[in-house]
């Protein structure tokens, strides 16, 4: 199998990357990103793609690709409020046209978050946009569409990239862990499901935090 990865730089996408590499059903594995992983592997080939908003170059690659795990994304306080919308709907809109074109039958996986509003009605940005990015693959022509809604997210490799907020929820999720997942978890979860498919087509905190402990 082939596997693509956005956003494998970031907490949870870094560890989704390191399990497709691990993974023996998956043979290649292709990241497109603004930056490098700076990881060498066999398996493994990196794309620098900065015109995130067109895909078309990206076909070649998207075409013959049987999952995609999509944890590209960014936090609320680090862009403008037109940015965070055009990364977290607009990037995602783009892919889903070329994918709808070249390669319909592709299994794809959604890093989104709790919370997230498909009908936008929420007071806040944040959980509006994550719910325009999932009404967005719901709507597209793609055969295999998994949606991923962890809560509270502890680090695993990667946690430089955490967020004040982020590390503020810390010490609440150690005395509630229900209330969020490891991103080791998380990825094992969503490295699963990409493989295997699964009945859940939204899968939220605690469901994922069940299937993480039997797998």
């Amino acid at each position: 199998m082939k596997a693509i990865v956005f956003g494998g730089t970031g907490m949870v996408g870094s560890e989704v990357l390191q399990l497709c590499l691990d993974a023996p059903e998956i043979t290649q594995v292709v990241t497109i990103g603004r930056h490098l992983t700076g990881l060498s592997h066999p398996k493994l080939k990196e794309i620098e793609h900065q015109g995130f908003l067109d895909f078309t170059v990206m076909e070649k690659e998207l075409v013959d690709a049987d999952i995609c795990y999509y944890c590209l994304g960014v936090y609320q306080g680090q862009v403008t409020k037109e940015m965070f919308w055009q990364i977290t709907v607009g990037y995602l809109e783009a892919l889903l046209g070329s994918l709808e074109k070249v390669n319909p039958d592709i299994r794809f996986c959604l890093f989104s978050g709790r919370g997230a509003s498909p009908f936008e009605r929420s007071p806040m940005m944040y959980p509006n946009a994550k719910g325009r990015a999932e009404a967005k693959l719901s709507a597209s022509s793609l055969k295999g569409k998994y949606i991923f809604r962890p809560g509270i997210i502890a680090p695993g490799k990667v946690a430089s990239k955490q967020t004040l907020s982020t590390r503020l929820f810390e010490p609440i999720y150690k005395v509630l862990p229900f209330l969020g997942i490891d991103a080791p978890d998380l990825a094992k979860v969503m490295v699963s499901t990409g493989l295997v498919g699964g009945a859940d087509k939204v899968l939220e905190n605690g469901k994922m935090r069940k299937l993480s402990r039997l797998s």
